[in-house]
């Protein structure tokens, strides 16, 4: 989801944009057009001023019926990323949102950001006020002025610029939003296009999500880090006094390296395959994280944090004692331990990067 939603300057210029159409349709048409209410009144105690009646009658739809897709999944969106979309039920037009991260099945590549959101029909003055409140969140999202393009077999609404794109389409009282960034329109329209053909044929998905797991070698964890240097754990019989690997329900392999900096063994860090049976998906296997974090810090209580896009078990405890950090890359566990927390947030940031997007 673009910081813009985040920061909630999307939402600020949304709101903005339609309180201008609103005051735009509550204001004269020009000089000398005639105050046909107030010349109506005798006076400005005479009464009140009579009240328009409005609202839009938007049949309801189901949020799941959007979560759908040939070989498209919908995982939890980071913890900011679920902040930045409840704000905009502050909005009276908005009754709930439903966030969801939208990646491909097969190959775990994050694709685009999903939210779905119901309105709130008698809210809006007629179709013109909801047309315009449509189009002015989703150019706000998109950076752009947006326009109808057909996609699918029906029209959606585009908005794209240099550092965002936005599609939408609505159904009764249901819009979906889908959301990259300016090099992402190929990944935001397959979302988009999925989600229609599989609503053409009546699928419908689920509120859970799901985040895949894709599997991969456990060596593929340990990639060159320029400020860090992975090197292998000697076996038991070689370094008695090495560190022991860590143990969490459903793995399948542990390897282990020493994280070293300017030649000194300044971190261990770990690699974990797990059992896709076990955890089928991202959701699945956090809560085991917590645990493990907290029995490798030796008891220090997990805190769940967000860095670098990705969600990260941290257990800290005072210099000479041990910390750790765990976190989750495609299929893989990724832990990094060591005995003073600011070297194990060096190597943990660094390797993370390395990495790039979880």
């Amino acid at each position: 989801m673009p910081r813009r939603f985040e920061r909630r300057t999307g939402r600020a210029l949304a709101v903005a944009l339609l309180a201008g159409v609103l005051l735009a349709g509550c204001t004269d048409d020009g000089p000398g057009r005639p105050d046909q209410l107030g010349e109506r009144r005798d006076g400005p105690t005479a009464g009140s001023v009579p009240t328009i009646p409005g609202g839009v009658a938007l049949a309801p739809v189901d949020p799941a019926s959007v979560l759908v897709g040939a070989d498209v999944a919908y995982g939890t969106p980071l913890p900011s990323e679920q902040v930045a979309a409840d704000a905009l039920t502050a909005d009276p037009e908005v009754v709930a949102v439903v966030a969801r991260r939208a990646y491909g099945v097969g190959d775990g590549r994050r694709l685009a950001d999903v939210v779905a959101l119901t309105l709130d029909g008698a809210a809006f003055f007629d179709d013109a006020a909801l047309a315009a409140w449509e189009q002015a969140l989703v150019g706000a999202l998109g950076g752009a002025p947006p326009s109808a393009v057909d996609l699918a077999g029906r029209q959606v609404l585009r908005a794209a610029s240099e550092h965002a794109v936005s599609l939408a389409y609505r159904d009764g009282d249901l819009l979906t939003v889908v959301s990259g960034t300016g090099t992402g329109e190929p990944e935001v329209t397959l979302v988009v296009t999925r989600q229609l053909e599989a609503r053409a044929r009546g699928e419908v998905g689920s509120l859970d999500p799901m985040t895949p797991l894709v599997a991969v070698p456990v060596d593929a964890a340990f990639v060159p880090v320029p400020s860090v240097t992975f090197t292998p754990i000697p076996p038991l019989d070689e370094e008695p006094q090495g560190p022991s690997p860590p143990a969490i329900p459903g793995a399948i392999e542990v390897q282990g390296r020493y994280g070293v900096v300017a030649g000194e063994r300044r971190t261990v860090v770990w690699a974990i395959t797990v059992d896709p049976g076990t955890y089928p998906s991202a959701e699945a296997l956090y809560p085991a994280l917590a645990p493990l974090v907290t029995e490798r810090a030796g008891g220090a209580p997990a805190e769940a944090t967000e860095q670098l896009g990705r969600v990260v078990l941290v257990a800290t405890n005072p210099p000479g004692t041990r910390s750790a950090r765990a976190f989750r890359h495609q299929g893989l566990v990724l832990l990094v331990e060591g005995d003073r927390p600011d070297q194990v947030d060096a190597v943990l940031t660094a390797w993370m990067a390395a990495l790039g997007p979880g």
